[in-house]
């Protein structure tokens, strides 16, 4: 029988360095798969016929509700199952990378928004102990990454790690730098996106290789 195409397929952005990013992926998972794994985009028509492809996606929009069930239909593709039941694997990913020289730091995990990214916003509370203090914040709705810097900073406190919880770079990383750069803490620090932390790689590899 021959093997089905198995597909990534990202957001997409006018960013270059987010096409750069997808593609240093999939050639990463190729490689741990032993087999080739292509890349596509919201933007694409069409998917080649008949693959399994895995949305790179980390809440429930509508493109992962609307857009892409589309997709995946007009190319007669197989939909893996979601990141969204992955959640708790890219919180411990997070949180292992910002307490990876010490655990006393105070770490805001920035969520695109807070609809549609319930399961992994109950990841992090799962895992909170694990720093001395945590906070979630939104990128697009309320309680901002702004509002919840301005309240730290009236808690005194003076030095923050700032997580976006976003697979590739691109201008919402850009977004998230510039709320940093108007917080009143001067000592804010932004940790990289999750496919830049060890071991990302290796669990979209464990995705595509779930059955349908």
């Amino acid at each position: 029988m021959k093997q089905k195409v198995k597909i990534l397929l990202a957001h997409g952005s006018s960013n270059s360095i987010h096409g750069q990013q997808v593609n240093a992926l999939a050639t990463t998972v190729s490689e741990l798969l032993g087999e080739q794994a292509g890349t596509a985009f919201l933007s694409d028509d069409t998917l080649p016929e008949g693959a399994h492809v895995l949305p790179l996606f980390m809440g429930a929009g509508k493109h992962v509700t609307e857009d892409i069930p589309k997709l995946i239909a007009a190319s007669n593709c197989t939909l893996l199952p979601s990141l969204d039941s992955h959640a708790e694997e890219f919180a411990a990913m997070a949180y292992n990378h910002a307490t990876a020289e010490s655990k006393r730091i105070n770490l805001l995990f920035a969520l695109y928004r807070f609809a549609g990214f319930q399961s992994l916003a109950a990841a992090i509370h799962n895992q909170n102990k694990r720093c001395s203090k945590v906070a979630m914040a939104s990128m697009h709705s309320e309680p901002s990454i702004e509002s919840v810097l301005k309240l730290w900073q009236s808690d005194g406190i003076k030095q923050v790690t700032v997580q976006p919880m976003l697979l590739f770079e691109g201008h919402t990383l850009a977004r998230v730098q510039a709320m940093i750069d108007s917080s009143p803490i001067t000592n804010v620090s932004l940790a990289p996106v999750l496919s830049q932390h060890e071991g990302f790689a290796a669990l979209i590899t464990d995705c595509l290789r779930q059955k349908p």
